[in-house]
């Protein structure tokens, strides 16, 4: 990387996150796109949703209507009580388990289907497979949880096809919320798969004697004119409801969803709430620091920031604790199910630290060279 790591005058969050862009003034378009959020007009947004289920309540007589991917978590109950509960929808709940879980995570997955009174079919990843492609994600691409990511993204367009479900739901549109390579705001997630979270790969030099094609189908998404064919309707929930983390995370209690400070306090975060499904999934989000400079901790305060739940100098405290820190139930959890020695996987680590940001000292331990201010 060879551009200069800076910082977001308004938020926290630095220009080195892939395919963002900053405006003349140093403000991140996240940052910008959340302001144009408050001249939205969300009754008229939430009747277009409406206007929405109609064309679809009922297109399989007593079955389905609608399909949401969830994984259980906060946004996902959020996502089916406005389905279900405001728009009366008959939704099946599409699902990727975790290749481990938190007890609360899978509380959590159980109360989404017994709080709202919907059916639930989950994908359990061949897990021979997930071993090998999980450890590939580490060694090929610096993502450790990439084959998961594919999976989450696949699978519940694949199931809605199959089911004949033809409005698909998913959460927040990713780039257009936190900064990504698509800027559009839209309600459309036919082109979700592009949005830079599952890169691009070449799944054919993935190959070897352990790992075919044929075991990788559950990973490979449905081509746009597969979606058109199957008349499939997918859409993000963000585009019609005002998307608020911590605002969703308030709604979800009370329809039973659990947050994580009794079971575990983690090391690099400054929330208890936020993807606690699962220890082992959370390495991929610690990746992002020694690539890119940032880590939970950042996405987390840059939210708050511009929510106004906390100020630029607070956050600014908040990443310099927390951002660097790599917690142990996290790497344990992920290197013991891959096969992994904590040596072995230092070494693939040393790979992808950014040598523009980070430097290594005598005993192999890796210094940030840049300041948050």
């Amino acid at each position: 990387m060879s551009q200069e790591i800076k910082f977001c005058k308004k938020c926290v969050m630095p220009n080195t996150r892939p395919n963002i862009h900053f405006d003349k003034n140093g403000i991140c378009e996240a940052c910008n796109n959340y302001e144009k959020k408050k001249n939205v007009n969300w009754d008229q947004r939430f009747d277009e949703l409406k206007t929405l289920c109609e064309k679809y309540r009922g297109c399989n007589g007593n079955g389905y209507d609608c399909a949401i991917a969830v994984s259980g978590g906060k946004d996902s109950h959020v996502q089916v009580h406005i389905m279900k509960d405001l728009l009366g929808m008959n939704p099946v709940l599409l699902a990727v388990d975790n290749f481990s879980w938190t007890d609360t995570g899978f509380q959590n997955k159980a109360n989404i289907s017994e709080s709202f009174g919907c059916d639930m079919i989950s994908l359990s990843l061949n897990r021979k497979v997930a071993k090998k492609m999980l450890r590939k994600g580490l060694v090929n691409l610096g993502s450790p949880t990439w084959y998961a990511d594919a999976a989450i993204y696949a699978y519940p367009y694949r199931m809605a096809i199959q089911l004949k479900t033809r409005l698909l739901v998913y959460g927040e549109n990713v780039n257009y919320e936190y900064g990504g390579g698509q800027k559009k705001e839209t309600y459309s997630a036919k082109r979700q798969i592009e949005n830079d979270v599952v890169k691009p790969v070449d799944l054919t030099s993935w190959i070897d004697d352990d790992v075919s094609m044929t075991d990788l189908y559950s990973i490979v998404p449905p081509t746009l004119d597969e979606i058109n064919a199957a008349k499939l309707e997918p859409i993000y929930m963000s585009y019609f409801y005002p998307w608020d983390s911590h605002q969703n995370y308030q709604i979800a209690k009370r329809y039973g969803f659990r947050h994580m400070q009794h079971e575990w306090v983690r090391e690099g975060t400054i929330e208890n709430y936020n993807q606690i499904d699962s220890p082992g999934y959370l390495l991929n989000q610690w990746f992002k620091y020694p690539k890119f400079g940032h880590a939970s901790a950042t996405e987390m305060a840059s939210r708050w920031i511009r929510a106004g739940r906390l100020s630029r100098d607070e956050g600014i405290c908040l990443v310099k604790k927390y951002d660097p820190n790599l917690d142990q139930k996290i790497l344990d959890d992920f290197i013991n199910f891959v096969g992994l020695t904590h040596r072995e996987f230092w070494e693939i680590a040393d790979k992808w630290y950014n040598r523009n940001l980070f430097e290594q000292d005598a005993y192999g331990v890796w210094h940030q060279t840049f300041e948050l201010k």
